[in-house]
């Protein structure tokens, strides 16, 4: 098993997400600014609706300049401004095809290591998936409102702490791709709780659960709708780890070099796509993996 990583999690994360609601809490409120206008999910409307899919991500980070330069580097991610009136909010794209926002965060602060990924979770009704979290004692951090363009959010908190969006986009969701090359496959929960955490999210989506085999002794519990894998859930080996949500993407490269730390490196007992978890200079944790299938030839994906 990988040896022991200290990863601490951000002690006032629940204050990041207050930035960007803030902003446009101030907008609907009827004051001069000017409103900032958020992409929607999808360049196109699909009106298709995937349930259960992770299906937009929001970066907080005290340093845009370095955490842009970094994914730029690794992914091939451009960051443009959101709104030009408001440029510590980012839009993230690939292939110029909106996928992320980007806040910054306490600017200022460049020694601060309190960033993080926060991932919203596509729900039919968002007010009604915010009723189950708390009939199973989750904590809704911002109760739902509605974004232009972007449809109704909300964000919430489970039982164990782990902090995650809920959202129902008035286009559609961004519909599943063949090319998943330095793009977003999913999430992963690593809990302290494993039938804990299966009773919270199973209902909130309509979740089926799947236990697979990944290694000798090891099992892995992969979170369906519709027999499409959708998130994966992982039991925390280690105290001083606390429950979170952590993405996980396709591509395996330069991340130290760019001022990334390596926290854990690839399991030696899982040898079919390999992956690893890394913090970007700035703290923010994610996973990278490398897609056998789609390694293109004369090297691994990057």
């Amino acid at each position: 098993m990988p040896n022991k990583v200290k990863y601490k999690y951000p002690a006032h994360a629940a204050g990041y997400f207050l930035v960007l609601f803030f902003l446009i809490t101030l907008a609907a409120g009827g004051c001069a600014r000017k409103e900032i206008i958020v992409p929607s999910l999808t360049p196109e409307p699909t009106r298709e609706q995937l349930t259960g899919k992770f299906v937009w991500y929001d970066l907080f980070t005290p340093d845009m300049q370095t955490t842009g330069n970094f994914y730029q580097e690794l992914f091939g991610w451009t960051f443009t401004d959101t709104d030009t009136a408001h440029p510590r909010i980012k839009t993230i794209s690939r292939d110029s095809v909106p996928i992320a926002n980007a806040v910054e965060i306490n600017p200022g602060e460049k020694n601060s290591s309190e960033s993080i990924w926060l991932g919203y979770i596509s729900v039919p009704d968002v007010d009604k998936a915010v009723e189950q979290v708390k009939l199973q004692d989750g904590t809704i951090y911002e109760k739902p409102m509605d974004l232009a363009h972007r449809g109704r959010v909300a964000i919430v908190i489970d039982g164990q702490g782990a902090i995650f969006g809920l959202v129902h986009s008035q286009d559609g969701d961004p519909p599943d791709q063949d090319d998943m090359q330095n793009s977003f496959m999913g999430s992963e929960l690593w809990t302290t709780d494993m039938d804990r955490a299966m009773t919270f999210y199973t209902p909130l989506a309509g979740y089926e659960v799947k236990i697979v085999d990944v290694g000798p002794g090891l099992t892995y519990h992969l979170l369906q709708r519709d027999n499409i894998p959708r998130a994966g859930v992982t039991k925390i080996l280690w105290d001083d780890v606390k429950p979170n949500w952590k993405d996980v993407m396709a591509a395996i490269d330069k991340a130290e070099t760019l001022g990334g730390k390596l926290l854990i490196g690839p399991p030696k007992e899982i040898q079919e796509n390999p992956l690893a978890i890394i913090a970007d200079p700035t703290g923010a944790v994610f996973g990278i993996q490398q897609i056998q299938d789609s390694e293109p030839p004369g090297g691994n994906q990057p």
